[in-house]
């Protein structure tokens, strides 16, 4: 019997999901996530041999950037090489065009034309030509070429070549340094003679307002040789053709308003002029020495230093107070007791300032911004500080040489001696000398007097004893006895006067001797 095989045509389609059933023999099935290990349900085949996976994809472009950023930097490397033995493009040395070059041709280029070299120097009034044989000039071209290499920087060639750059160096030269002052002095000599200089900052005194008060520098035309020689000596060593000197040559003041140590001066010098100084004599104010005064005094130095000059004090005491203040041989007047009024000039007895004593009190209290009262110092002194009037008191001598008589009057005005004199001839013009005089250290008594060699013989024209002498002008003349003489007073002294003394009978001389004094004022006046 033939078996026959099922008829597909015959057996019926079963659509849904095939359940496997479990083993009848004890074996199970694994767990769904075992199933994903062991045989993943969605496992992709292998790839075609001819497509490239991603990864390989990018390892390929960094390849290729591998290759440009070598090539790239094979470029910049080889411009920076390139670029350190030759001047870029757009290059210039001292506005010179270099591009291309090398430094050893930039050197001999310039060596070339030093021969025909010319500066020409213009400061408008006055103009200089320095030629390479007027100072002997030499130039290390070699060693300039390398400074300008050295000046370029290759590592930014890439940015330099398009933009350029202008290299700023000073050549290594040598010249004749006396040739080139003098062409320089000249130049600045002929400028500056009709040239206006520059003028510092300072401190004036401004009498309203009573203060010294800054002033402003200003700016001249004069130049500084030594700045000049400086610009051309910078235009030789950078090969300049032109040098133009204006602004830039001018000598600019040394002190300007804006200099704290100015400011500083000015105030301690107005500290100064506050101390003001009440000079008094015989207790009242003669002078008084305010800031118009003080000014006068106050010094600036060259380094802003303030001082106060002791010797222009002095000399102002000397020169303007004394003669305010001094009285001796200035002219007097005044009545005598017996109501003759006398008016006498000359002498050597009054008032005399000591201004050197006055200078230094006077700088101390101002050097010290102290306003200070101050009695005045003398050198010589009088009975009273009465400038015109009788200084002298009511005790003197009155020696009247127009009437040949004299007096010796008492602290109560009265009158405790009296004669009749002979005084000097003034027919030989020897009169005795007018001024308000007082008895000198020399009186004494038995004196020998000797005249002068007038006559020319080799001897004194005369020697007369005298036994009382009383010397009040030096120890020339004096009241001195005359027994040789017969007569005195009324016209003698006309004609056949003394040599200059006033010659006294014995008895008045003896007398005059024994009431006066060393010191004595003595008054001889017409």
């Amino acid at each position: 019997m033939t078996q026959q095989s099922p008829d597909p045509k015959n057996e019926p389609m079963k659509i849904g999901v095939i359940h496997a059933e479990p083993s009848r023999r004890g074996a199970h099935f694994a767990p769904a996530a075992e199933q994903d290990k062991t045989n993943p349900p969605h496992q992709p085949s292998a790839p075609a041999a001819s497509e490239a996976t991603p990864d390989e994809n990018t390892g390929g472009r960094k390849k290729i950037a591998a290759i440009v950023v070598g090539a790239v930097a094979l470029v910049y490397l080889g411009g920076v090489i390139l670029w350190s033995n030759v001047f870029m493009p757009n290059t210039k040395v001292n506005g010179v065009d270099v591009s291309f070059k090398s430094p050893a041709s930039l050197a001999s280029e310039s060596e070339s034309h030093l021969k025909d070299y010319t500066l020409n120097v213009d400061g408008g009034d006055v103009s200089l030509v320095i030629t390479q044989p007027d100072v002997n000039l030499a130039i290390d071209y070699d060693s300039y070429a390398a400074e300008a290499m050295s000046k370029v920087v290759p590592w930014t060639w890439p940015v330099v070549i398009f933009t350029g750059s202008d290299v700023k160096i000073e050549a290594p030269i040598s010249y004749d340094d006396d040739k080139l002052t003098t062409l320089v002095k000249g130049m600045v000599d002929k400028h500056n003679a009709t040239a206006t200089p520059s003028t510092d900052a300072t401190a004036s005194f401004n009498a309203e307002t009573g203060k010294f008060e800054l002033v402003k520098e200003s700016i001249g035309t004069v130049w500084d040789e030594g700045v000049v020689k400086r610009l051309v000596t910078e235009a030789l060593s950078s090969d300049a053709r032109q040098l133009q000197l204006a602004d830039n040559a001018v000598a600019h003041p040394n002190v300007s308003s804006t200099d704290a140590r100015l400011a500083q001066a000015i105030s301690q010098a107005n500290d100064y002029l506050m101390a003001t100084q009440s000079l008094v004599a015989n207790k009242a104010e003669v002078y008084s020495v305010g800031a118009a005064d003080i000014s006068q005094w106050v010094k600036f130095g060259s380094d802003l230093s303030v001082t106060v000059d002791a010797a222009a004090i002095t000399g102002w005491a000397n020169d303007v107070l004394a003669p305010k203040l001094d009285t001796i041989g200035t002219t007097r007047t005044y009545t005598r007791s017996d109501g003759k009024q006398i008016t006498v000039e000359g002498g050597t007895y009054g008032w005399s300032v000591d201004g050197e004593a006055l200078g230094k009190t006077l700088a101390q209290n101002i050097q010290a911004s102290r306003a200070s009262t101050v009695e005045v110092p003398w050198l010589e002194t009088a009975a009273v500080w009465l400038p015109g009037g009788a200084e002298w008191g009511n005790r003197y001598i009155d020696c009247d040489l127009s009437e040949q008589y004299a007096r010796l009057y008492d602290e109560s005005g009265n009158v405790i001696w009296e004669s009749s004199f002979v005084s000097g001839d003034i027919s030989e013009d020897r009169g005795t000398p007018e001024g308000v005089w007082s008895i000198t250290g020399s009186m004494g008594r038995n004196q020998t007097l000797k005249g002068l060699d007038e006559n020319g013989d080799g001897e004194p024209d005369y020697e007369s004893h005298v036994a009382y002498w009383m010397p009040f002008v030096g120890n020339l003349v004096a009241f001195h006895d005359a027994d040789w003489r017969s007569s005195f007073g009324g016209s003698i002294y006309m004609t056949n006067g003394s040599h200059g003394c006033v010659n006294l009978p014995v008895g008045a001389a003896a007398e005059l001797y024994e009431l006066t004094h060393v010191g004595e004022v003595v008054v001889a006046h017409y």
